[in-house]
């Protein structure tokens, strides 16, 4: 499982990322080696759904060469100039070892206050049961041993839960953060909601359903999702963080 700081450091490389989109529509190219000029900026920069979603849903869905006209906020700017402005995460979290690692000391106060690391901790350690699916380790164990398994990856993958942003377009926080069994988050991707992933997810509890009673489960033994109110997150829910003070 990915750690405390590899959650952090993916976290700030959305910010970093969502941060040089916004500025794209100020007509700011903002160079690779330039961005350490804005760690101010980049600290105190808000988030917005529309913003984030803008970026995944058009921008990342035209050829990025393309001279394609995105508007946001009244303002405007075009994907070919955007691409100029936006390194990869692979060459983001290389500066944050160098030449960025003063903002990622900076960010690491703000994301201890978003997703303090005991939540963290209790969320990963504590948490039995997918969100998604309801599935539980125990269940998976039982599963394993009883030959009900295809996962080709339980060396790695399967047999603990994974720590996933409900909303893949936001950072990473304890609001926006949940426990997903390999399979829920593989299907997930970045790609759905919950509000849309929960057809997906009661395709696949069904399924478990039919192997765990093949292995002598009951129906009271079954359990059902643990916090149906996840299914009320949309696109546009709001995440904003409950700052510990």
């Amino acid at each position: 499982m990915a750690s405390y700081n590899d959650k952090l450091i993916d976290s700030l490389a959305t910010r970093i990322q969502l941060f040089l989109f916004w500025k794209s529509f100020d007509k700011e190219v903002i160079k690779t080696e330039d961005i350490a000029n804005y760690i101010d900026e980049i600290e105190k920069f808000e988030i917005a759904n529309d913003l984030a979603n803008l970026y995944s849903n058009t921008y990342y869905q035209t050829k990025l060469k393309e001279k394609r006209e995105i508007l946001f906020n009244g303002k405007n700017a075009y994907v070919d100039n955007i691409c100029k402005n936006i390194p990869s995460k692979t060459k983001i979290k290389e500066l944050l070892r160098n030449e960025l690692k003063p903002l990622k000391d900076k960010y690491k106060e703000k994301f201890e206050k978003i997703f303090p690391l005991k939540e963290f901790e209790n969320m990963t350690k504590s948490k039995t049961t997918c969100s998604y699916c309801g599935i539980s380790l125990a269940q998976i164990e039982e599963l394993g041993k009883n030959g009900k398994l295809n996962n080709k990856r339980s060396d790695t993958r399967g047999y603990t839960l994974e720590i996933d942003r409900m909303l893949p377009n936001l950072e990473y926080s304890k609001k926006n953060c949940c426990m997903a069994c390999y399979w829920c988050n593989n299907a997930k991707t970045d790609e759905f909601s919950p509000e849309e992933f929960k057809p997906i997810a009661e395709g696949i509890r069904k399924t478990w359903n039919e192997r765990l009673k093949a292995i002598g489960y009951s129906e009271e033994e079954i359990k059902d999702v643990p916090d149906p109110e996840i299914w009320n997150t949309k696109f546009d829910t709001s995440m904003e963080p409950d700052i510990e003070k």
